[in-house]
Parts: C-alpha cells; structure tokens; sequence
C-alpha cells in the first residue's frame, strides 16, 4: 500500500513541476455547492476511513496471522476483554447449547466481517477500528519524502527509489503490523515500539524485494498489455493530453483489468501474506495478539534466545499458510471489494449530482 501512494505523490509531483497552465476557463464553485461537499466530507469521513483503512488493510492483516486451529488454553487468554458473542469461538461454553459446539468454537475469527469487527471492537471499542491510523499515515508521508528524495538523483526510477525508501523504513512497517495486531495499545510512542534496524532488515528485507517486485509486475503488465492493444494512456512529457476512451475500447479495457486482477490474486496477495506473517514473527514475546497467532510456525521458529534468530523466513511464513486460509483471506478481500464498491457507488451518487448542479450554475473566469 504505502508502495501505490510514494508512487502515486512522486508522478503527482513531477507532474506538477511539469505542466504549464492551462488555457481554458476556470469555473468558481457556488457557495451553496462549496456548502454540501463540505457536509459531505462530514457525514462520509468515517464510513471512507472505515472502509478503506479498517476493511482493506486491518482486518486482512488479521486474517494473515491468525491461527485456524489454536490450542484451547491459547484462546481463552486471548478473549479475556471480550464480551461480544465473537468470544463464543474461542470457548469451550458453547458445548453445553448443543452438538456442534466444537465445530462452531473451530470457525476463524477473521472468516466473518462481522466477528472480525467485532473482536477489534473488543480490545478498545471503536476506536479500535482504527488501530495503527496514525502510524499507517508517518509512515505514508515517510516513504513518499525519502522515495521523493532518492527519486531526484538522475537515473534513479521511480519504483526503484520506493523499494529503497521502503527498505530504509522497515522499522516503522514492522511497528505498524505489531500496532495492529496486538491486544490493546501501547502507552509509549511509536518511535519507542520501533525494533532493531538490523535484525528487522534481515528478517524483512527480502519479503518487501518480493513484495515490490509483486507490485511492479502488477503495475506494468497490464501497461504493457493496453499499449499493445491500442489503448490510450497518459505521458508525463504531454500532461495536458488526457486519454479519450470509446465504446470499440471497451474489451480492451476489460482484458487489461482482468489480466491485472489475475496479478493481484497470483502474485500481490501471496507476496503480502509472506511479509505481514514474516514482520508478525517480530513481535516481542511478552505482547498477545487480538486472534490467535502461532509464534512458532509448526515448530519452525524458535525464540531468539534459542536459535538466535527468533523470526519467520520466508519458506516458514508461506508454508505454513495452510489452505484454508488461503480460502478464508480470499473471501475476506472479496468481500471487503464488494462493500468498498457499495461505498463508492453510494458517494458518487451524491458527489456527482452536487458538481453536475454546481457546473450548470458555476461562475466562468479567465485564466491567468
């Protein structure tokens, strides 16, 4: 993620530095328009961060660590704060309602939207929900100034100045996996949660390698794919040039879409659900987590007092991601998909008639 948006402000950026003013007409909001997208910020502030921090990054984190078949006397330590009915799948109480109590207490926490929610709602109310924002944000403004500062040395790409920013700053993505995986919050501030330099990049740096190089091919592929098929895209050294699309393109469009959906199932997600479970293996032993979480991986991690090492490789951290999970993360992020598509359907539907009212009734000015 943090990846998308340094990439995202280094175009933005030169793109600025780039492109002279345009010479059509300005149009000035009216003060009644001005008014209701004000409101609309208000009333969709927190259903927008719910659904694209909460449901897109926390609960998936959530459900990569957790652990489908943990021991009973793991579970009930994790559900002490717990007083919803998600804490009916860590206890032994429901066998006493009937027959399938063993059956219901083996459901993942993270396989329902729903007790998800409501497990982090347990560890510290609905500010939970939110678990990590503020570090998720250092850490966005971080990799996009160092990868904007790498970017600037000539010969340097772009991508190639977002995996080193990132590798420079694996402590932080470290320290806000932990954020949101353990129970309740830490009193002190972040910067003393952050774990050794050294041993975070041993153990991290070649996930984040695996995981970039996941995004780039995601990226580009489907780049490559559209300019092969003809279709239209936008050139920094013509920025005012916007592509226009038309109805004969729309295969087009859609074969590009589904070859980097197909990218993202085969090679975004298993690379993610190597990292995150490489960077959880960091966690100090004296902090739990809000699901179950096996520290060992089957056996293969040993504490760092044993082994000297005391975290997850990458072999440890896919194989021991049983099928099931992958079953479960799947159907997590689909249906996180499908209710962030609801969402924006439900914005643009009463964004667009706002500006659609406003550009009918806007003030023309000249620009300068």
């Amino acid at each position: 993620m943090w990846s998308h948006i340094a990439t995202a402000s280094i175009s933005l950026a030169k793109r600025v530095a780039t492109t002279e003013e345009p010479s059509a007409p300005n149009y000035n909001l009216p003060a009644w328009a001005i008014g209701l997208l004000l409101l609309v910020f208000v009333v969709f502030l927190f259903p927008f961060l719910f659904t694209t921090y909460t449901l897109k990054t926390v609960f998936p984190v959530l459900a990569i660590i957790e652990n489908p078949n943990p021991p009973s006397y793991e579970a009930v330590a994790n559900d002490e704060h717990d007083d919803t009915p998600a804490s009916t799948t860590h206890t032994d109480g429901e066998d006493a309602h009937d027959e399938t109590g063993d059956a219901a207490a083996a459901v993942p926490i993270t396989s329902s939207l729903k007790r998800t929610f409501r497990i982090v709602r347990s560890a510290g109310g609905m500010r939970s929900s939110f678990r990590g924002l503020y570090l998720a944000v250092v850490i966005a403004f971080a990799v996009s100034a160092v990868s904007g500062i790498v970017g600037a040395i000539p010969f340097i790409p772009t991508s190639v100045a977002v995996l080193l920013a990132t590798l420079s700053l694996v402590q932080l993505h470290v320290a806000w996996v932990h954020a949101v995986i353990r129970t309740g919050s830490t009193p002190r501030a972040f910067w003393r949660n952050l774990p050794p330099f050294r041993r975070t990049f041993e153990a991290t740096s070649l996930p984040v390698f695996l995981s970039w190089v996941a995004s780039a091919i995601t990226m580009y592929i489907p780049l490559l794919v559209g300019n092969l098929l003809g279709l239209p895209s936008w050139s920094a050294r013509t920025p005012n040039v916007v592509p226009v699309f038309n109805a004969h393109m729309i295969w087009k469009v859609a074969v590009a879409g589904v070859i980097q959906l197909a990218l993202v199932f085969l090679l975004v997600i298993p690379a993610t659900v190597v990292l995150v479970r490489v960077q959880a293996s960091l966690l100090p032993p004296d902090e739990d987590t809000i699901v179950p979480f096996d520290r060992s991986f089957g056996g293969a991690v040993e504490p760092l007092i044993v082994s000297g090492r005391g975290y997850a490789t990458v072999r440890d951290a896919y194989r021991t991601f049983s099928r099931a999970s992958w079953k479960r993360l799947l159907i997590l992020y689909t249906k996180v998909y499908l209710v962030s598509i609801a969402f924006n359907l439900l914005l643009a539907a009463v964004v667009i008639p706002i500006f659609v009212l406003a550009g009918s009734k806007g003030v023309k000015t000249p620009s300068n």
